[in-house]
């Protein structure tokens, strides 16, 4: 997709399509407030949808207005890229906690592990007995728990050693294995991920770019797009798991915007890069 923008017309095309989907997104958050959650799934599902919107609705205050042939300072693309990374992991940690379909012992398993992590996080910002002690009995609870027992031995070796050095991971699975139980390829989210990095961390190469791209090129209206075209098919994706985890409360959406969706949700499941 990303390689099909040559003009400011096509940029204004995507521009449009992305506004769509946030505008959807937008009503399903309408339609979510005020729920009381009567599952942790459901709880911090809704809670992390609302939180990847936020961060679009923020990226796309951003954005280079699309009815404007004069671009703004392509240096708001590094903190563009920035606030993607973060649309990323809340996608990631959304999958992981309410998108795959497992059994109930496993996700309480993954929700008691995810918790865990957080509290470690926090204890290194906060210096509390209670807190410390809080998260020896969590990790008591989760050694004993009936997922963990029975995982595969090399699994529950590698978990048990990064446990016992009080540094519990996020996730049990690795981003590949992850992205497979989502229907994400594997090699579109690398691929994503290191392109987004390139203009988050401060490297020669990609200062390089920022300040030889002309603006109103080709190359330019690509590198504006970029943050938007990655977040874009991630924002359909957890919409659509909204319909599936809380069918009753989503609305659906207008038949183009769901065409739309469906168009940039194969993104993430096909050919590697945008």
């Amino acid at each position: 997709m990303l390689q099909e923008i040559n003009t400011w017309a096509d940029y204004r095309s995507r521009v449009r399509e992305f506004d769509a989907v946030l505008e959807h997104g937008k009503a399903v958050a309408s339609a979510l407030a005020g729920m009381t959650a009567t599952t942790p799934r459901i709880g911090y599902g809704a809670q992390i949808f609302i939180k990847l919107l936020s961060h679009c609705i923020a990226l796309r205050s951003m954005a280079a207005d699309p009815n404007k042939r004069s671009p703004r300072e392509l240096l708001d693309i590094p903190s563009m890229c920035a606030i993607t990374r973060c649309v990323v992991e809340a996608h990631d940690a959304f999958e992981y906690i309410a998108g795959h379909e497992v059994t109930d012992v496993e996700r309480a398993f993954r929700v008691q592990l995810w918790e865990l992590q957080d509290k470690t996080r926090l204890l290194k910002l906060l210096d509390r007995d209670d807190l410390r002690a809080d998260i020896a009995r969590r990790r008591r609870d989760l050694e004993v728990h009936e997922f963990f027992t029975a995982m595969p031995t090399r699994l529950q070796a590698l978990l048990s050693e990064r446990l016992a050095k009080g540094d519990p991971p996020a996730f049990h699975l690795n981003q590949r294995k992850r992205c497979e139980a989502s229907g994400v390829n594997a090699d579109w989210h690398s691929t994503v991920a290191l392109q987004l990095a390139q203009h988050v961390h401060t490297l020669p190469s990609a200062m390089h770019q920022l300040f030889e791209l002309k603006p109103d090129t080709p190359e330019a209206l690509r590198q504006m797009a970029l943050p938007l075209l990655v977040a874009l098919p991630l924002l359909a994706r957890l919409i659509q798991a909204m319909e599936v985890l809380i069918p009753s409360k989503v609305p659906k959406p207008p038949s183009r915007t769901a065409r739309t969706m469906a168009l940039w949700r194969a993104e993430t499941e096909g050919n590697p890069g945008v």
